[in-house]
């Protein structure tokens, strides 16, 4: 027999419940979007679960609150340095200068990263952490699924995998899937 079809017609369709695609679907939804978030697992948190470290950031309040000074400028070059100057030097350097505003994105969902430290590569101080030190990953996760639940114009689809992207006239236009 057949599987039944359900259609579902919505503003946005995220694919992956990790913490970039529980962001997206987050934004979306304070910005009055209707939105499917799709995810092949029986639960959220992707590869974010497994992170433990922190968040780098330059220029945050907090680093300038506990008197670290850190430039943009100097996380590029860290960056850059780290990755045998073989990354895009643009797109480090708009992660870097949008580095600040993603902590305090993360401050407006209840989900302050307020621990600096030295990571890695780093010329400062600039791994955000969970005040009690605890990994940033499960932190996050924990976060954003609360965050999400406060929005009706969420809909989580677990054991749900995208299968396909469908378009028109090569503009993608919805998204066909399995549970």
């Amino acid at each position: 027999a057949e599987a039944a079809e359900t259609v579902y017609d919505v503003d946005v369709v995220v694919v992956g419940a990790g913490g970039a695609g529980m962001t997206a679907a987050i934004n979306a939804a304070q910005a009055g979007k209707n939105v499917i978030l799709l995810e092949k697992m029986p639960y959220a948190g992707g590869n974010t679960t497994k992170a433990t470290g922190g968040m780098n950031a330059a220029e945050t309040h907090y680093q300038k609150e506990q008197g670290i000074e850190d430039t943009v400028e100097q996380f590029v070059e860290d960056t850059m340095e780290g990755g045998h100057q073989l990354n895009d030097r643009d797109l480090v350097t708009k992660m870097a200068e949008d580095s600040a505003e993603g902590i305090d994105w993360l401050d407006s969902i209840g989900a302050p990263l307020p621990k600096i430290s030295f990571s890695g590569g780093a010329t400062n101080q600039r791994i955000h952490a969970p005040e009690d030190g605890s990994g940033v990953g499960a932190y996050l996760v924990t976060a954003l699924l609360k965050k999400m639940s406060e929005y009706d114009n969420i809909k989580v689809m677990y054991n749900t995998a995208a299968t396909k992207l469908l378009s028109e006239d090569g503009t993608v236009n919805g998204v066909l899937a399995e549970d």
